[in-house]
């Protein structure tokens, strides 16, 4: 796979803006000591947030554009560069939030003197998983600074962080990009196929980081042809095929392949020894969740056709043909609009930690049973 041959901010997909006051931040030599990048999941905030700490401390700037290929710039490139630090929840502790301990580290390491770069970095990788005391930790770091730290706090819901953490903080929003600029750089950048780059500009919602991570993902396109399978299955199939075309969606095996492999979700009673890391559970009920919205946008696109002919918006754009052929097989519009509220509240059930299993075969029952 082709990767990007563009360095500092113009690797970054869309972000005009924010782009524009962080380059010139640099630019003069005067960045704000502390930064709130809000925006969506995927719209680039972490990756602007490193091009920036690289752009502070490149020994060879180019119009407030990192070089890339500096000491410094290689070593923030890779993690190695002990002044730039990001600070993210640890996962393997099965915490969710962003600690108190942590922060009180993020202070300690702010008051130790820069030895290689010009500027110390923190990146608050989620700070949507502040909570008010972790939150409050920080409000003097963020208000009275040591001259050499710059603090950028990432986070996806405004409403999330305190007022008191937005008003010491300049604001800079991460809006989605629009589906022809995304396509156009996953064709030039990532070397995607056009069917691809059709495809992943429009699922993704305008989010490039998103649609990177489904590209390099090599079970992702294999799980959304399982779940058009399933789609085509249900068109024209009997309720008692449900169960098997309920375990092919959790699955991502296929209708046809359904039974062939192990049900992810299934777990063991036996009791897992303490010191090994516990089953995913909660990574196996997040691909259900995805197989849900890929289906999901199958039925709309089903819908849509149904209702407005070949000429449809359809988010599936590389699917055209398969849409088409089973939005025959519904003579009108209920069955569709019938299926899409019984996978909304499949997923209603799961996020509110129902039996994955049951909650799908209910749901293959329905749609079938229209």
């Amino acid at each position: 796979m082709r990767t990007s041959l563009r360095t500092g901010f113009d690797s970054i997909i869309g972000q005009e803006m924010a782009k524009r006051v962080l380059s010139r931040a640099v630019r003069e030599g005067s960045p704000t000591h502390a930064y709130l990048f809000l925006g969506p999941e995927g719209s680039g905030k972490a990756t602007t947030a490193v091009e920036f700490a690289k752009a502070l401390n490149c020994e060879n700037p180019k119009d407030g554009n990192a070089c890339g290929e500096c000491a410094l710039c290689r070593s923030i490139e890779h993690g190695n560069l002990p002044e730039v630090r990001i600070w993210s929840p640890d996962r393997k502790k099965q915490k969710q939030d962003t600690t108190i301990d942590q922060m009180r580290e993020m202070r300690e390491f702010a008051m130790l003197r820069p030895v290689r770069s010009r500027w110390k970095v923190n990146i608050v990788e989620e700070g949507d998983t502040l909570n008010e005391e972790s939150s409050n930790c920080i409000l003097k770091l963020l208000e009275e600074p040591p001259g050499y730290l710059v603090n950028i706090l990432i986070f996806r819901n405004a409403s999330n962080a305190l007022p008191t953490i937005r008003s010491r903080c300049q604001l800079v929003r991460f809006t989605p990009v629009s589906t022809a600029e995304l396509v156009d750089r996953l064709l030039e950048d990532r070397g995607a196929t056009n069917d691809q780059a059709r495809f992943l500009g429009t699922y993704s919602q305008g989010c490039p980081g998103r649609a990177i991570r489904l590209m390099e993902d090599p079970t992702f396109f294999e799980r959304r042809d399982a779940v058009a399978d399933v789609a085509g299955q249900a068109a024209t199939g009997n309720p008692w095929s449900a169960l098997k075309l309920a375990e092919a969606l959790r699955t991502g095996a296929g209708g046809s392949k359904a039974g062939s492999e192990p049900d992810s979700m299934e777990e063991s009673d036996e009791p897992e020894p303490e010191d090994q890391p516990k089953r995913p559970k909660r990574a196996g009920r997040d691909t259900v969740l995805q197989s849900l919205d890929m289906l999901l946008l199958w039925y709309r696109d089903l819908l849509a056709t149904r209702l407005q002919g070949p000429n449809a918006a359809v988010v599936n754009v590389d699917r055209l043909d398969e849409i088409s052929a089973q939005s025959v097989a519904y003579p009108h519009a209920g069955r569709l609009l019938g299926a899409i509220e019984a996978i909304l509240e499949a997923k209603r059930i799961i996020l509110g930690n129902g039996n994955p299993q049951i909650a799908t075969e209910a749901l293959m029952i329905r749609i079938l049973g229209n």
